[in-house]
């Protein structure tokens, strides 16, 4: 026995194929792609409150661009959005790129190749603008955050009303860190008595998102700061309760995507003598706190969804890193090596 449901689907596909009743309702197919950013460490679905724009490239099975589609701004973070797209029914390739929003007021963003029509999905890379020249190319401004997706033989159905298709699930590619120096004698730090960088030669993706760029370049800090707090230390048999001030320094840095068994440096250098004093292998530090919780994870799939990360180091009388202290990283501790095994 045919169910109910088959028989009036079967009857509107009837009527809609003769296309001779006006009164039959409306035969025509709406669709529209869906999105998810569950790639994260809630695990749970932030693309209504951090993506603001998205761009969908559709090629057919034999890779020709037949349209893309954008969209940005609040109906983004509406509940049951989707971006239409008016194409004709089959399976085709999409390739994804959206866009966040940056507390800077002049950030930087990645420019997409290919423009309006590219020629194949390879066309569509994700570069991010260097400044500077030969071994001195850096990066000093915030970054638009940059999220990408790649779904293929995605089946836009042969049927009528309002389809839906997807979710297609973003990883994002940018990262924020916050890097604090923290003196341990109450010493007040200044912006100029240190400088913060992040190397590595990861300015290019390709459509897959696969690092494809290798010249070597700094990520400097879009923000420097002071930093200070102070405590009540308690009262003891011998002492009365007193005021303890602690300062520091802040570094604001953004990044591009991190690969895991790649190894960019975070590299802190004092201005006084010209001298670094802390040069760190910042993805074995990362990996470091991952802990049994994540261990499920690949170190791949952590860094993608780890995509802000607190570093803190103790600075010494003599400006120097205070390696007994250890280092803070996302609020864990940190005891390192000796500096020759960093």
């Amino acid at each position: 026995m045919i169910p109910a449901a088959a028989i009036g689907l079967a009857a509107l596909a009837s009527s809609c194929d003769k296309a001779i009743f006006d009164d039959e309702g409306d035969c025509s197919v709406r669709y529209g792609l869906t999105f998810t950013y569950t790639m994260n460490m809630k695990f749970a679905d932030a693309f209504p409150a951090e993506v603001n724009k998205v761009t969908a490239y559709i090629f057919d099975k034999s890779g020709r661009f037949v349209t893309s589609v954008t969209q940005s701004g609040e109906a983004l973070s509406q509940p049951g959005y989707t971006l239409p797209v008016d194409i004709a029914p089959g399976k085709y390739d999409i390739v994804v790129w959206g866009e966040g929003k940056s507390p800077a007021s002049d950030p930087t963003e990645f420019e997409i190749g290919g423009g309006a029509t590219p020629a194949a999905p390879s066309a569509l890379t994700a570069t991010l603008p260097l400044k500077g020249t030969g071994t001195e190319m850096y990066v000093d401004q915030d970054i638009t955050p940059l999220y990408h997706a790649y779904a293929t033989d995605v089946d836009f159905a042969d049927t009528y009303g309002d389809v839906n298709i997807g979710p297609i699930d973003l990883t994002k590619d940018t990262n924020r860190f916050s890097i604090l120096l923290q003196n341990i004698d109450g010493t007040t730090m200044m912006p100029g008595d240190f400088t913060f960088e992040i190397t590595d030669s990861n300015n290019e993706m390709n459509y897959l998102n696969e690092i494809t760029s290798t010249t070597s370049f700094a990520y400097r800090p879009w923000a420097v700061s002071s930093t200070s707090a102070s405590f009540d230390t308690p009262e003891s048999a011998t002492t009365s309760r007193t005021q303890t001030t602690v300062n520091g320094l802040l570094g604001e840095i953004g990044t591009g995507r991190l690969i895991a068994g790649t190894t960019p440096q975070l590299i802190i250098h004092r201005t006084v003598d010209n001298e670094d004093i802390i040069r760190i292998n910042l993805i074995q530090y990362l990996l470091m706190v991952k802990g049994e919780y994540n261990k499920a994870m690949s170190n791949q799939e952590y860094l993608d969804r780890m995509d802000s990360h607190t570093l803190m180091f103790f600075i010494d009388a003599d400006k120097n890193w205070y390696v007994a202290g250890g280092v803070y990283i996302n609020g864990w501790r940190v005891v390192p090596p000796q500096q020759s095994e960093l």
